[in-house]
């Protein structure tokens, strides 16, 4: 069956328009949670941060594997009534491996620092949220609901930041910033929920046999068989530094790693992302090879214009600016905002196009580039660590071997894309030039 056709240049900037607003949206909800940190500077210690960023982090790696990667199957369903039932397999995944996560905190608690023991019950209920939002936002871009996918980028750092800061002020205690972070994913949950599913979903979701629910994970297999340990090393790649470094060099310079992450690190993400997620809605469509690499240089533009050059030049002036914007104490970050500005610009270029492995069925591939790109961050980590190497030279060291692996994602995906052929993804044909 041939592709539908469009005019390349028309389309392209249609897509890269609804690339820029759903970015936007999501640089508005990442002002807010920039904002707010000289407040919550104040009214937490760099400890504080230190626990918030290690317990962040070992949330951002479980939940990107609690729905155990049949998450992204949604892209490939045929239709509304098999995404009901992959929703279903995922939701019965999350719920499987929370239990096993929380079997496994109480199992180790005596083994953990005193300070992290109360994350034991807040680690599983953090990771369900993320895995369930995740799923969420993979039905929106399987529907094209690209304007409520972007209305989540902007509530979910929104809540967090305003939550954090009010119970900050309440008191409320050591855990007060993780218990926001929680909460914003329920409220992203909610939001996502409301907008996306009818009663009618909900009671397909519940009355969808166990059969056709076992039947769509043999069929689906590969994504837990490859998707999975990619999915675990490219989440390890961004959230496993922190806990090395809390673990290597105590939890108040993990703090100063956190906050340097969140200026940096997290708004690479947040705003990055959106990119990667029009290129897979408008991949969905079946339009030819050319065209898709077409969007993807324009993306990539996006990202250059929009994210990584601003990063570059946040990690050239941060070391000057942080002491008087967060205090004295907090002159590391600055210094560590500058390593991670280099890593974050190349993160910013890769992510537009980062699941074109994926959806030409290539997780294999994909599952090989994390890996090399994991091998690039964490052995200066760990050598350097080992030679009893200052820390900021360390993460120095590691930023460059990160930017370096990305660099290679994106020479991947654009040789797929260039490759003449065809492929089958997100279930539509993907044709070469005609």
């Amino acid at each position: 069956m041939a592709a539908k056709t469009a005019p390349a240049p028309t389309r392209t900037g249609a897509l890269v328009r609804m690339a820029a607003g759903v970015s936007a949206l999501a640089l508005t909800g990442q002002l807010t949670l920039v904002a707010a940190i000289p407040v919550l500077t104040r009214l937490y210690s760099p400890e504080d941060f230190g626990i918030f960023t290690i317990y962040l982090s070992v949330v951002n790696i479980l939940g990107a594997i609690a729905g155990l990667r049949f998450s992204t199957s949604l892209y490939v369903v045929e239709d509304r009534a098999g995404a009901l039932i992959a929703l279903k397999l995922v939701l019965l995944a999350v719920c499987g491996t929370s239990l096993v996560v929380l079997t496994a905190g109480y199992l180790l608690s005596a083994m953990m620092p005193p300070s992290l023991q109360h994350l034991v019950c807040l680690v599983p209920i953090g990771m369900a949220a993320v895995g369930v939002a995740d799923a969420m936002n993979c039905w929106c871009l399987r529907f094209n609901h690209i304007r409520d996918f972007g209305m989540g980028r902007l509530i979910l750092p929104a809540t967090m930041a305003l939550l954090q800061v009010g119970f900050g002020l309440a008191g409320i205690g050591d855990d007060a910033m993780v218990r926001a972070h929680i909460l914003s994913q329920v409220v992203l949950i909610a939001f996502l929920c409301i907008r996306l599913l009818k009663w009618e979903d909900i009671r397909h979701i519940k009355q969808a046999s166990w059969q056709s629910v076992a039947a769509t994970a043999r069929r689906e297999y590969k994504f837990p068989l490859f998707e999975l340990p990619s999915a675990f090393v490219g989440f390890a790649i961004i959230n496993l530094p922190a806990i090395f470094i809390g673990s290597l060099f105590g939890t108040a310079f993990a703090g100063h790693f956190g906050v340097a992450a969140r200026l940096v690190t997290g708004p690479v993400t947040l705003i990055a992302l959106p990119l990667s997620n029009v290129f897979v809605a408008e991949a969905s469509k079946g339009f030819d090879r050319q065209h898709l690499l077409s969007t993807a240089f324009g993306l990539l533009a996006v990202a250059a214009v929009l994210i990584a050059l601003p990063v570059l030049g946040l990690g050239f002036v941060s070391p000057f600016v942080v002491v008087p914007l967060l205090g004295p104490s907090w002159m590391p970050t600055g210094q560590i905002m500058a390593a991670l500005a280099l890593m974050c610009a190349a993160q910013a270029l890769s992510t537009p196009i980062q699941e074109v492995p994926t959806l030409f069925r290539r997780q294999e591939l994909r599952l090989a580039v994390d890996v090399v790109r994991a091998m690039f961050v964490f052995a200066p980590l760990l050598i350097g660590a080992r030679l009893g190497q200052d820390p900021l030279q360390v993460i120095f060291a590691m930023a460059a071997g990160g930017a370096t692996g990305y660099t290679l994602g994106i020479a991947v995906a654009l040789i797929l894309l260039s490759r003449p052929g065809g492929a089958r993804p997100s279930g539509a044909p993907v044709n070469g030039p005609v």
